[in-house]
């Protein structure tokens, strides 16, 4: 099997569990890494056995096969740039890219370059998701009519919230940009690419740094679907849900525990009379043990969502086999962000 070498770029929190997915994917290895704290990048080296610190892109990309990006989005446009100028393969944490102008001019030179662009939608690999993904391919719930997707946090639960100077502060909509590219790929990948319909943000007098806008509706429509985002900066519960309704029924999927639950009953008296909640909670219930043994079993093994995807991408360009995140989906989610971020920041005059 041939070998291809990778760069990291950026060796800050997520960089860890890139080195972790790459040193078990099959064809790869870990080249070099690369960041502007030296001492930082060093240790990530060595913590990760990678045999080489660089100290310029130039040189990490005249080495490397593949430049994997973990740098925050603000510095993502140019290194894609430079990597393809170079001929090589790009992994990009999401958010791409924070202006919408610098990705219609990384798409032509990629196309050109015959660059690779893999982004980091690892929600999508959640068993969780997939087996959600599974049961409305089977038609299991009908069609789907209805998506709902909650990201209701706090300072307590989101470090992105604490303080006032993380990189997601000045990102169009704030803290929230960060995260809907989740919101957006999953609904396009459930739904396909739904037309935005509305947003609706909030300022309250206690809206923290990260999160001016610290309520916020989103709503996309288009055929006979309708979706929606909540975000709050305010929600010690702490939610993080995906509810997808069909026409004959409906599934939860709960993230922060990866579960994912199906109702598809039909109404009666007798389910009426004995409480639906009660018959569907005994389903879950028989579902729970052995899928939680199944949870366990992958923590043991850190076999996380960054890491399928990563080695997804792997068996792409060495088996050419399906494309973890093909490019219409990522110029849906980035042009969708690029609107919701700013129509945010105009609501609050930010």
């Amino acid at each position: 099997m041939s070998q291809y070498s990778v760069g990291i770029v950026g060796c800050g929190l997520i960089s860890e569990a890139h080195l972790r997915a790459w040193a078990k994917t099959p064809g790869f290895h870990v080249g070099g890494v690369l960041d502007t704290n030296r001492e930082q990048a060093a240790k990530r080296a060595q913590q990760f056995a990678v045999p080489r610190v660089f100290d310029n892109l130039a040189d990490l990309i005249k080495e490397c096969d593949i430049v994997d990006v973990c740098t925050p989005p603000g510095s993502h446009a140019a290194i894609a740039e430079q990597a393809i100028e170079g001929g090589r393969h790009l992994v990009m944490e999401k958010p791409v890219v924070t202006k919408l102008a610098d990705w219609e001019r990384i798409v032509p030179q990629a196309r050109a370059a015959n660059t690779k662009i893999a982004v980091i939608h690892n929600v999508k690999y959640l068993p969780s998701v997939r087996l959600a993904k599974q049961w409305v391919t089977e038609g299991r719930i009908g069609d789907v009519i209805r998506i709902q997707r909650e990201f209701l946090t706090s300072a307590e639960h989101d470090r992105m919230l604490v303080g006032n100077d993380h990189w997601s502060h000045s990102l169009p909509g704030g803290r929230w940009f960060e995260t809907l590219p989740h919101e957006l790929y999953l609904t396009h990948w459930f739904a396909g690419p739904l037309e935005l319909s509305n947003v609706t943000a909030l300022s309250t007098p206690t809206a923290p740094a990260g999160a001016p806008a610290d309520e916020v509706i989103v709503t996309l429509a288009g055929g006979r679907t309708i979706a929606s985002f909540h975000f709050s900066a305010h929600c010690l519960e702490n939610r993080r849900t995906l509810t997808v309704q069909g026409t004959k029924g409906r599934i939860f999927v709960d993230l922060l525990s990866d579960f994912a639950t199906i109702s598809t009953r039909e109404d009666s008296k007798i389910r009426r009379a004995v409480g639906r909640t009660i018959v569907e909670a005994g389903a879950t219930i028989a579902r729970a043990a052995p899928d939680r043994a199944r949870y366990g079993l992958r923590k043991l093994r850190k076999d996380s969502p960054h890491l399928r995807i990563i080695q997804a991408l792997g068996r792409h360009l060495i088996d050419n086999a399906e494309e973890p995140t093909p490019l219409d989906e990522v110029d849906y989610v980035i042009r969708n962000c690029d609107r919701i971020g700013r129509e945010i920041d105009r609501q609050i005059k930010r």
